[in-house]
């Protein structure tokens, strides 16, 4: 499996160091910065604003992937372990923690912030290692759909079914969440596979509908913090099988 992966690996060079980590820190403490000042001055539930950084992230993501490729992702994720773990480490006098930690997530907040993490690294090195460019699509599928899950489960509603969690908590998602998934994730797909794969309309479209099927599928039984390795994943998987092999 070693041998598997690092056969696979590409590390970056120096030159993305120099060029995209600065970057990185910029936008992604902007990021942080904007969920954390846009919660306090609306007064939002945490689930909006930790998902407005999550949306953020991964579109910037997925432009770097589209620019830069795989060497480019890995650099700027590193430079999201400086955002986020400030505000690991600084908890509650973080304005930034406060926006992304739920209270329903008490008293494990900190590691409902550290796994989606690290799940999104893992997620996203599976993901370029086994389908190569098309890990973008899992970047905003996850990004997109299971951004706007939340703030639409918060918002509309009203026919919730109970996930399973690691740490015993109780956590619900609902049905009015998943359409969200789905619809975003189409959009997402949708944009990024006709304007970055360059793929006809029709194509698209259609890989589009079935990946945000997929992901939709997959995001209402996953357990609560690991969909963004799920998702990703899947996403990326069943639209290379599309484009290259189905459609």
């Amino acid at each position: 499996m070693i041998e598997f992966i690092l056969t696979r690996w590409t590390f970056p060079s120096l030159i993305y160091w120099i060029t995209v980590f600065p970057v990185g820190i910029l936008l992604g403490g902007l990021a942080g910065w904007f969920a954390g000042w846009i919660k306090e001055r609306f007064d939002l539930h945490v689930g909006y604003s930790r998902k407005i950084f999550h949306f953020i992230i991964f579109t910037l993501a997925g432009i770097t992937g589209l620019m830069g490729g795989f060497k480019a992702v890995q650099v700027f994720g590193a430079s999201l372990v400086f955002i986020v773990g400030y505000a690991y480490l600084k908890g509650d006098d973080s304005r930034f923690f406060r926006a992304i930690a739920r209270p329903s997530d008490a008293p494990y907040q900190k590691f409902y912030i550290a796994t989606p993490f690290l799940m999104t690294a893992l997620g996203g090195m599976i993901s370029n290692i086994l389908f190569g460019p098309y890990a973008v699509i899992g970047y905003i599928t996850t990004g997109w759909g299971d951004a706007v899950a939340e703030p639409a489960g918060t918002r509309w509603g009203r026919h919730k079914y109970r996930v399973p969690t690691l740490t015993g908590i109780k956590a619900y998602r609902s049905v009015e969440g998943s359409a969200a998934v789905f619809t975003a994730s189409f959009l997402g797909c949708g944009l990024f596979l006709f304007a970055g794969f360059h793929l006809p309309i029709g194509t698209a479209l259609a890989a589009a509908a079935l990946t945000a099927l997929t992901a939709t599928l997959v995001e209402a039984v996953t357990f609560h913090s690991l969909d963004n390795l799920t998702i990703q994943i899947s996403a990326s998987g069943i639209c290379l099988l599309l484009v290259e092999y189905l459609l």
